[in-house]
Order: structure tokens, then sequence, then C-alpha cells
């Protein structure tokens, strides 16, 4: 599969620094299928005939997500090919084992960027906590404890 936009897939995946028991996925785009999307206007003038509220990225219509132990060998965790973009939560039938969770767009809403705003992975850790991931509860977003962002903290 080709990306609408670009002719190529786009990904993205997050390290959670350990191998662990991956049980949930929520994925966040900019946008969804009930926003306009920005077209420029034929005089090219970049505010003539817009509302200001187009969006300016694109989503996903077509995504896969993955896990893996090893960064190499990647087991397809969720497939769809009816993406409508806004908060996506994937709930999996049964956990996995992995350190990487990569997200990959095959095939996007427009040919705008691809909008992707929050990457959670929740996740139950092994013996230890992996040094440098994020852990605990998200403030007013409910789901399951534990999730592991994509930004590592040091120290």
């Amino acid at each position: 599969m080709r990306d609408q936009g670009t002719g190529r897939p786009q990904w993205i995946s997050v390290d959670l620094h350990a191998v662990c028991r991956i049980g949930w996925i929520r994925l966040t785009f900019e946008g969804d299928a009930s926003e306009p999307l920005f077209a420029p206007h034929a005089t090219g003038h970049p505010r003539c005939g817009t509302t200001a509220r187009e969006i300016r990225s694109s989503y996903p219509l077509e995504f896969v997500v993955e896990a893996s132990t090893d960064h190499c060998s990647w087991t397809s965790v969720y497939r769809t090919a009816a993406g409508t973009g806004g908060v996506v939560n994937i709930q999996l039938v049964r956990p996995v084992e992995g350190r990487w969770v990569r997200m990959t767009s095959l095939r996007r809403s427009s040919s705008h960027p691809l909008g992707l705003s929050g990457f959670e992975v929740y996740r139950t850790a092994g013996e230890r906590r992996p040094a440098g991931a994020v852990l605990g509860a998200l403030p007013d977003r409910g789901g399951p404890r534990n999730p592991a962002a994509i930004r590592a903290v040091r120290p």
C-alpha cells in the first residue's frame, strides 16, 4: 500500500526501554473525519475562502500497529482500513511482549503531513521499571495505569 500524499508509508515508533507486556494503546490524531480540510483558494491567497477552522494535517485511513522485542522482527497487533482520525483506543485481544511499538500509516486522508499528537502505550513492566521511562496515570485521561511516554526523562 502506498501513502496517498507521498507515495510511501509514514511511521513512528516508541521505545519502552525494556521488554514489557503491552495490553492497550491510544493514538491521538490532530484531526478527524468531521473536520474540514484546508484547500488553497484558486486566487492563491492563503486566507481567502477559509473559516480558520480547517486542518492542515491528515490522519491515517489505513494503518497498522506493530510490536517488537528486538527492533528487527515486528508482530502486527492491530490493523484497520477504516481509520477516522481523532482518538483511537486499541485494546489488544491478548497482551503481547515488546520493547518497541510502531504505527505505520499506509494511506492518509489527504496529502497534508500526518498529524499524530499522542502515542500512548499501556503496559506492565517486568521486574523493575525501565530507566528513563515516564510511568503513572495521565490526569483526566482514564484508561489503564502505567503509560510509557514517548519522551525519556533524565534522572
